[in-house]
């Protein structure tokens, strides 16, 4: 079985994939999110920043552990707790989008380079969120476990964009895209205030099995 101190360093390598790939997807993504209207590639735009957030959040925490572990306790709690936040942000930002594209009755356009990007998400990014999972659990980091659901919701808005963007051209579903959005933005909010709330607990909890989700 591997050590805690290799499970540390997936941890830091995958946090340092993450914070990469959104650099590049995150800028295409809104350019081409602004310059289309969908709502849903735009949220995943903002998705990739907050993700580069929250994983240089998670590079400090691991970086911490490996030099002095016996901070390891403290740093995860305040990682946890920017990483809970990130999620209700972004929650709070589907939200008002929606809200306005369906007052406005946007409708998202397609253009090559945004469907190139979605597709290389839906296939890069549950690889991501299921490795950052694993060693979550491995672990027992509740800041690395809200992480991997920040990246799978980055995979479910690429893959939401994407069937919009169908829904939107071949049947005139307009709406579909920002309705989308809200069922993701529900999900954000209850996720990131749970690990918000699990971060102010003054002591350890064990972390929650895929089933609890």
């Amino acid at each position: 079985m591997a050590s805690r101190s290799t499970h540390v360093r997936r941890a830091l390598a995958l946090s340092g994939l993450s914070i990469a790939w959104s650099g590049v997807a995150g800028s295409i993504a809104i350019t081409a999110a602004l310059a289309g209207g969908s709502l849903s590639l735009l949220g995943f735009g903002v998705d990739a920043v907050i993700d580069a957030v929250a994983s240089a959040a998670l590079v400090w925490r691991f970086g911490v552990e490996s030099r002095q572990p016996e901070r390891a306790h403290r740093v995860e709690q305040a990682a946890e707790r920017v990483v809970g936040l990130t999620l209700i942000a972004l929650a709070l930002y589907l939200v008002a989008g929606s809200i306005r594209s369906l007052a406005m009755q946007a409708h998202p356009e397609t253009s090559s380079p945004s469907v190139l990007l979605l597709l290389a998400s839906v296939a890069l990014l549950p690889l991501l969120a299921v490795g950052k999972y694993r060693v979550a659990k491995r672990l027992a980091s509740g800041a690395l476990r809200a992480d991997s659901i920040l990246t799978a919701a980055a995979a479910l808005l690429a893959a939401i964009s994407l069937a919009s963007l169908v829904a939107t051209d071949a049947f005139g579903l307009w709406w579909a895209d920002a309705a989308a959005a809200l069922v993701v933005a529900m999900i954000l909010a209850r996720e990131g205030w749970s690990s918000f709330a699990l971060s102010r607990s003054p002591a350890a909890l064990p972390l929650r099995d895929v089933h609890d989700l």
